[in-house]
C-alpha cells in the first residue's frame, strides 16, 4: 500500500516525462531486490522453515548479510553508473544507490519474520516504515525540493531505519562473515533462482526500454500510470509472495491434496481479484483518475484494459510458479522463466515497435496468456512424479537432492 501511494504521490508531484525516469529507477529497483531475494530469502524459505531451531540463528545472520553486501554493491555500480548519465538523471541514480542496501536488509528481515510464522512482528516493521515516510516526505515538501530523486531518498531513508529495528525484532545482525559458506551451501537454488529473477526482472527492464526507444519516455510514464492505479493488485501479490513458498513447503509435508489445495488457492485469489480491481479501474470516471494521478491520466486510461488483463493472466499462474519452487524444482523453474520472459520480449518488443505503447501492452497479453499455460504444464509434470511424505527428515533430505548443483546446469526437459 505504501509503493502505491507514493506511486501516487509521485506522478502528482512530477512531469509525466520525469514519472516516467521514476519508473525505470524503481524498476531498476525491482530487479536489484529479485537479485537479493534469489541470492537469500528464496532459498532460506524452502530449506529451513521445516528446519531445527538451531539452524536458524546463522542462516537468518547470512541472509541478512546478503542482503546488506548486495545493497553496497549496487550502490557502488549506481555511483559509477550516474556519471553515464544525463545531467538531471545523476541525482536520481545516486539516491536510489545511497539507501539501497537499508531496502534489501528491509526485506530480508521481513521474509525471516514471515518464514517464522511471525506475521505480525513483520506487519508491524512494515507499518513503521509507513510512519516513518510521513515526516521523511514532509521535509521533502517543506523544503520546496521535491523530485522524484528526492522523494526515493525519504522513501528509501525511511525503509532503512526500519531495517535496523527490524534486525532487532529478528535478534539477527547480518553475518558480512557468512556469506561465502551460505553462498556455498544453498548454490543448488540460489543459482537457477537468480537466473529465473533475472529473466522476469530483465525481461521488464527491456520491455521499458524499447517502448522508451521507439515511443519515448512519455510512454513508459503513461504505462506506469495505468500500473500506477493498478496497484491495489500488486498488495494481493507481494502479500502472498511472502508467505506462498513457506507455505507451500509446509502444505507438502502435509499430503498431496493439502498442497494442491493451496496452490490453487493462490492462483484464484490473485487472478480473481486482478480481475475485480481491473474492472474497477475501467469503469472509474476519467476525472477520479486524473484527480489521482495526473493530467497524464487521460491518456494512460487507454492502457487499464490490456494491463489488468496482464495481472489477471499472471495471476493465475502464481499457484504453478509457487508450487515449483515449494517442491524444489528450482532448474525446471528456471527454465520455465526463461522461456516465458523470452515470449514477453519478443511479443511486447514487436508490439511497440508495430503500434507503438498500445502494441506492447496488448503484446504483454498474448505473452502472459501463453505463459501461463506453459507454466501449468511444468506444474503437472513435477506434480505427477513428487514423492509427497509427511516423514519431516525425509522431506528434508528431499528437497536438498533436488536442488543439488547437479541441478542448475541440466534442464528438466
Amino acid at each position: 500500500m505504501t509503493n502505491f501511494a507514493v506511486g501516487i504521490l509521485v506522478a502528482r508531484s512530477v512531469s509525466v516525462p520525469d514519472f516516467g525516469a521514476y519508473a525505470l529507477a524503481f524498476s531498476a529497483y525491482c530487479f536489484i531486490l529479485g537479485i537479493s531475494r534469489a541470492l537469500a530469502t528464496e532459498p532460506f524459505a524452502v530449506r529451513f522453515v521445516i528446519a531445527e531451531p538451531e539452524q536458524l540463528h546463522r542462516a537468518r545472520a547470512a541472509v541478512a548479510g546478503v542482503a546488506l553486501l548486495t545493497g553496497i554493491a549496487f550502490l557502488a555500480l549506481a555511483m559509477m553508473m550516474s556519471q553515464m548519465l544525463p545531467q538531471e538523471y545523476r541525482s536520481l541514480a545516486v539516491c536510489l544507490g545511497a539507501v539501497l542496501p537499508g531496502l534489501l536488509v528491509q526485506d530480508s528481515v521481513r521474509q525471516i519474520l514471515f518464514a517464522a510464522g511471525r506475521g505480525r512482528s513483520a506487519f508491524n516493521n512494515d507499518l513503521l516504515w509507513a510512519v516513518l515516510m510521513v515526516p521523511a516526505f514532509a521535509g521533502v515538501f517543506l523544503s520546496g525540493s521535491a523530485s522524484s530523486a528526492t522523494l526515493i531518498l525519504a522513501w528509501g531513508a525511511a525503509a532503512t531505519l526500519a531495517a535496523v529495528v527490524g534486525c532487532f525484532q529478528c535478534r539477527v545482525v547480518p553475518g558480512i562473515g557468512l556469506i561465502k559458506s551460505w553462498l556455498n551451501s544453498q548454490r543448488g537454488l540460489w543459482a537457477p533462482f537468480l537466473v529465473e529473477g533475472a529473466a522476469i526482472n530483465g525481461a521488464q527492464q527491456v520491455v521499458f526500454f524499447a517502448i522508451g526507444a521507439f515511443v519515448g519516455l512519455s510512454a513508459v510514464g503513461e504505462m506506469k500510470l495505468a500500473l500506477v492505479l493498478l496497484g491495489p493488485v500488486n498488495v494481493l501479490v507481494q502479500g502472498l509472495g511472502v508467505v506462498a513458498v513457506p507455505e507451500a513447503a509446509r502444505a507438502i509435508a502435509a499430503g498431496r491434496s493439502r498442497f494442491l489445495r493451496v496452490t490453487s488457492v493462490f492462483s484464484l485469489a490473485v487472478a480473481f481479484g486482478a480481475l475485480l480491481w481491473g474492472l474497477t479501474v475501467t469503469l472509474l470516471p476519467g476525472s477520479w483518475g486524473a484527480a489521482l494521478v495526473g493530467q497524464g491520466w487521460l491518456t494512460a486510461s487507454a492502457l487499464v484494459l490490456p494491463m489488468f488483463l496482464v495481472q489477471v493472466f499472471n495471476g493465475a499462474k502464481t499457484g504453478a510458479a509457487v508450487g515449483l519452487r515449494g517442491m524444489g524444482a528450482a532448474s525446471r523453474s528456471m527454465w520455465t522463466r526463461i522461456s516465458t520472459s523470452s515470449l514477453v520480449v519478443v511479443i511486447s518488443v514487436a508490439g511497440a515497435a508495430i503500434a507503438g505503447v498500445q502494441g506492447a501492452a496488448w503484446g504483454l497479453v498474448v505473452a502472459a496468456a501463453l505463459s501461463t499455460v506453459l507454466w501449468y504444464l511444468q506444474f503437472k509434470n513435477v506434480y505427477s512424479q513428487y514423492p509427497f511424505t509427511t516423514d519431516k527428515p525425509e522431506l528434508s533430505r528431499h528437497l536438498a537432492e533436488r536442488s543439488q548443483p547437479r541441478e542448475v546446469a541440466v534442464p528438466d526437459e
